[in-house]
């Protein structure tokens, strides 16, 4: 959690983005909490952009930590902003992956008083892997699990 709402680059990088840093003062017991507040304040179109921002903060952190290179506040803000934008041109100009004509799924909530548990698992040579996310039935994550 820390690394994510707490840290001061993380802090700089979103006030260089020009993010209300108020939405961050709240206390939560959890990242999944904080980030599903985030959710419901945030407009759907800007949720990415605070993810592709905090995902840069997170990799910078790595970086300083496991390869001892520091990256400037300005330079996670670039990269994080250049990434938004690329993914943006992305899905403008690339081919549908699904026929408009095939049948559409959709993930439904489950009914009032119940969960919905969803499990993915991936196992490769020497390798496996597996996530579980709990959702309520108003559609949020109470949680998530993972072993890789």
């Amino acid at each position: 959690m820390h690394a994510l709402r707490d840290c001061t680059t993380s802090h700089e990088v979103l006030s260089i983005g020009g993010w209300e840093m108020s939405i961050t003062s709240k206390k939560y017991n959890s990242c999944i909490g904080w980030l599903e507040n985030m959710m419901r304040i945030l407009d759907k179109r800007v949720m990415p952009d605070l993810l592709t921002t905090l995902w840069n903060c997170w990799n910078s952190r790595n970086n300083l930590i496991f390869k001892g290179k520091e990256d400037k506040v300005q330079t996670i803000w670039d990269r994080a902003s250049n990434l938004g934008k690329e993914f943006l041109i992305c899905i403008l100009f690339r081919e549908p992956l699904v026929s408009p004509d095939s049948a559409a799924k959709k993930w439904e909530k489950p009914p009032k008083g119940f969960v919905k548990i969803n499990f993915d698992a991936t196992v490769g040579v020497n390798r496996m892997g597996y996530r579980v996310i709990v959702w309520e039935d108003d559609g949020f994550i109470l949680d998530g699990r993972g072993l890789y």
